[in-house]
């Protein structure tokens, strides 16, 4: 048996190609038609059995070690986001307006460069391996919808779930870990006060939602600052507020949208509990009322300690360790993975892609982002040997 790395470089080429597809023809969420089919197809060819679960978009496929043991999930996000790419790449989006500026091509390359490493010497593993092409991560949904499908029930049933995201705030060639909190939790919330309008010099014979909305608006930050401990961090911004025609008339509503994000689930649900409260007890005091609704809501995502001191050992394996990076606090930015690892235990951890380019270095998102198709072989490297670890099987030549 090669080595794992001759495994990996021997389908590099190959995994290229299919990476830079993807990328030229990018799909937004839910709408991930074409990928999906290219994704079955590069499984289909390569031997992995696709397991039809009734998904319109997405991918599951199974890979049944030949001895008997515990089933690993393995994930990776495959949709675009609604942008125009500016990185001047000779294979550059076609799709006007949408583009894969986050680097989910990375990630669903890499994923299947897994699959075909693993199909590969799968009667040396003792256990199987269960591949998720997860569609709509940037709209906090796919995950969701893969749990509705059964993702978490399906025979055989998964005990554990790894997920990679490339990331451009790391040099190439290194992995980051953390344990525990790793991405913020968030939730869209939506409130509407009502009132009862009128002619603004009169204010007396109206109940006014405007003015109701501005004391509201301040007395919810005070769950932040007198009922959060500081040492469990919660953010609650408020960025639309909508309300009135005219500035002598009082309305009958007024619209608030902010976003909570939290680290860890005894908070979230803390501040989500106060903001309705808050919300109907100070709308009683001035005779308002207030609808609240949450909405697009993902949990915080909270990366377990064992799983995580197996992919520090299969980085120490494999790429040195001295490409550990131990990350010294969590990611504001969310990702849905976190509703997997409320059914299993499991981590997201991160790739770097950061290099002399500066380019590779930008922000996730940013129209002009060029993404190292070596961090493909990095995570490959690392999530195979923690396969091969947790599934018994030595790839040493």
């Amino acid at each position: 048996m090669e080595n794992l790395k001759n495994l990996i470089d021997g389908f590099m080429d190959e995994i290229i190609e299919i990476r830079r597809k993807i990328h030229q023809n990018p799909e937004v969420s839910m709408k991930e038609f074409e990928t999906t089919a290219l994704i079955k197809k590069v499984l289909e060819e390569s031997g992995i059995e696709i397991e039809e679960r009734g998904l319109e978009v997405g991918v599951s496929a199974i890979i049944r070690g030949g001895k008997p043991g515990k089933t690993i999930g393995l994930r990776a996000d495959i949709d675009a986001l609604p942008m125009n790419e500016e990185s001047g790449l000779e294979f550059a989006s076609k799709n006007p307006g949408v583009c894969h500026s986050c680097g989910h091509d990375i990630n669903t390359a890499y994923l299947l460069l897994v699959g075909k490493v693993l199909q590969g010497c799968k009667e040396e593993l003792a256990g199987n391996v269960r591949l998720l092409f997860q569609p709509a991560e940037e709209l906090g949904v796919g995950a969701k919808y893969m749990i509705e499908k059964g993702a978490f029930t399906w025979e055989p049933v998964m005990e554990q779930i790894v997920g990679v995201h490339v990331d451009p705030l790391l040099p190439l060639g290194h992995v980051g870990l953390i344990k525990g909190s790793a991405n913020a939790g968030a939730d869209m919330i939506d409130i509407k006060v009502h009132g009862v309008g009128g002619h603004g010099a009169r204010p007396a014979s109206t109940i006014d939602p405007i003015v109701a909305s501005a004391y509201l608006i301040t007395q919810l930050q005070t769950l932040i600052s007198r009922e959060i401990s500081p040492f469990k961090p919660a953010v609650l911004s408020f960025g639309k507020i909508v309300g009135g025609t005219k500035a002598n008339i009082i309305p009958d509503s007024v619209e608030i949208s902010g976003s909570l994000r939290t680290f860890d689930h005894e908070t979230r649900a803390y501040m989500l509990e106060g903001i309705k409260r808050i919300c109907k007890l100070h709308c009683e005091s001035m005779r308002t009322t207030a609808e609240v609704t949450v909405n697009a809501s993902i949990a915080p995502l909270i990366n377990d300690a064992e799983v995580i001191d197996g992919l520090a050992l299969a980085t120490r394996q494999t790429i040195g360790e001295d490409k550990i990076i131990l990350l010294p606090e969590p990611n504001s930015a969310s990702d849905d993975f976190s509703e997997f690892l409320t059914k299993v235990q499991g981590v997201r951890y991160v790739v770097g892609n950061g290099s002399e380019d500066p380019r590779t270095s930008l922000t996730l998102h940013s129209a002009n982002i060029v993404f190292n198709e070596s961090a493909i072989q990095t995570a490959a490297l690392v999530t195979c040997q923690y396969v091969f670890n947790e599934l018994g099987f030595d790839c040493s030549p």
